[in-house]
């Protein structure tokens, strides 16, 4: 066992660091910068069933503070993900991923685990209803 190895959920993972969903698009984007198995995982840029373009633009504001974004769950959908994205990340990457669901019904995020379900790609799924986003 090395120094960083830690346990979530039941699985094990090399390093405690999982950066951000959203923050780290889905993954493979940073390779080119960083050694991405050194990652403990990887939580997926949040997707949806359908494709979403998000927000209208401006989509950040620099701030005092920092940056405030409201980008809005810009996303190819789960068919895309799974087509294009994760094979993407898997050329990459050979540790956990974490899927980051997200559907304006309990309903649509059941059925898009289940489309992610069967590319064993996936280790754990996060259900994040987004009520207050309007459909697009």
């Amino acid at each position: 066992m090395n120094r960083l190895e830690t346990t979530l959920c039941g699985y094990t993972l090399p390093s405690p660091v999982i950066p951000a969903s959203g923050t780290f698009g889905f993954g493979y984007e940073m390779a080119r910068y960083y050694d991405l198995n050194a990652l403990g995982a990887i939580a997926l840029k949040g997707t949806t069933l359908e494709a979403r373009f998000g927000n209208p633009t401006p989509r950040i504001a620099e701030c005092r503070e920092g940056m405030l974004n409201a980008i809005g769950l810009q996303n190819p959908g789960v068919d895309r993900v799974i087509a294009e994205e994760i094979p993407k990340l898997r050329a990459v990457y050979g540790g956990i991923a974490m899927a980051n669901i997200s559907g304006f019904a309990t309903a649509c995020s059941c059925l898009k685990s289940t489309f992610l379900a069967p590319t064993s790609s996936m280790a754990a799924w996060r259900l994040a209803p987004a009520q207050s986003l309007p459909p697009r």
